[in-house]
């Protein structure tokens, strides 16, 4: 009988956005067992969550210190689901005592705290692996390998990121996403995904950034965003926004070489679009015959003509995740997963993105 992967969940409650997705995807792998907890603070969604997830009363807690002082010794890694703000203390706690991190992402929500957790948990030599749930899409997936075969030397890219959350009904919104702090939460919702997703296909981060941001809005916070990002030897630009009316989870990736170009977007998820310079339109989907990943069953829960989602491209994060923690070898080679010097120098890129709003001009980047 195969072995389990033992987690602890902190944070990801009832009254989560997302825990109940991240429950079910790791459910859906079979590699994992939740071992225990400490969902909320509130004791009344703590326990209804508990009883949710299937877990004990005798593993459910009240603390994060309870939790690893009790259960230190018999999980393989936690999973950090609360908001960006409150992980700084956590990821502390689980790096002191060794316990190998699996976080959603953006890592933090500020850069000065992101530079003092990244040196704690480098020098505690333990895994940090993030759910950037974009990457587990086959079809983006497809697409890294498609990029260096058939579109030739990369000229341009653009991605673009609408939503409506604000302008729609922002009464439904978190009331800590309604307040920016050190990096503004539309950086850390929607640019810190366009950035995974530049890294992810393209192997490298931006040099330089200029960026245009507005605040029209009742809150004053961020809501709209036009970033140009100049790479050693192609250049692009992201545009993301939460005051888009008419736009949901949209999410559109162009990239164009100078032997051809290729389009996805979130709402075909199972095909992509090729072009080449000689006016052929290719569609490769579930049904094309010399794809790698994306006409792989493994990657899906259902068979081609039943589209894929969040639920099975956050289940192929957390299949890649587990190879990474059972290797133990404290080295992270799924590129699909981030590690920990890629989340800083994510936090990095977004902190000179909001300097360069208020600036005005190209400012450099610095990563590591």
């Amino acid at each position: 009988m195969k072995r389990l992967l033992k987690l602890a969940v902190i944070g990801g409650g009832l009254n989560s956005t997302i825990g109940q997705t991240h429950i079910k995807s790791i459910n859906s792998t079979g590699k994992y067992k939740i071992y225990c907890g400490f969902f909320s603070r509130k004791k009344i969604i703590n326990d209804k969550s508990a009883v949710e997830y299937k877990i004990p009363k005798g593993k459910v807690y009240k603390s994060l210190t309870k939790l690893i002082e009790k259960e230190k010794n018999n999980i393989d890694a936690a999973l950090v689901l609360t908001p960006p703000d409150t992980r700084y203390e956590i990821f502390k706690k689980l790096a002191e005592n060794r316990i190998d991190i699996i976080s959603e992402k953006p890592f933090e929500s500020s850069f000065n705290r992101t530079r003092k957790i990244y040196k704690i948990i480098k020098n505690k030599k333990i895994n940090f692996l993030s759910t950037y749930n974009y990457l587990g899409y086959p079809g983006i997936m497809e697409m890294r390998p498609l990029i260096k075969r058939k579109i030739g030397k990369i000229l341009n890219f653009v991605f673009e990121m609408p939503q409506q959350s604000i302008t729609y009904d922002s009464s439904v919104m978190k009331k800590w996403r309604l307040k920016d702090k050190n990096i503004p939460n539309l950086y850390l919702d929607l640019a810190s995904h366009l950035l995974s997703l530049t890294y992810y296909l393209f192997d490298e981060h931006p040099k330089q950034i200029n960026n245009f941001a507005s605040n029209r809005n009742k809150f004053k916070v961020i809501d709209n965003s036009f970033v140009w990002l100049k790479f050693k030897k192609f250049s692009g630009n992201f545009w993301f926004s939460k005051n888009s009316t008419g736009q949901r989870n949209q999410l559109s990736l162009r990239i164009f070489g100078n032997k051809g170009s290729v389009k996805w977007e979130h709402a075909k998820p199972e095909q992509i679009v090729f072009f080449d310079n000689k006016g052929k339109i290719e569609i490769i989907n579930r049904l094309s015959k010399r794809s790698k990943f994306i006409n792989n069953n493994k990657f899906y829960t259902y068979s081609a003509g039943h589209p894929n989602g969040f639920l099975d491209a956050f289940g192929n994060i957390y299949t890649a995740i587990s190879k990474v923690i059972m290797e133990k070898t404290g080295k992270n080679t799924v590129p699909l997963i981030l590690n920990l010097k890629q989340n800083y120098n994510i936090m990095s890129i977004m902190n000179t993105m909001h300097k360069a709003s208020k600036k005005g001009g190209w400012n450099k980047v610095r990563t590591i």
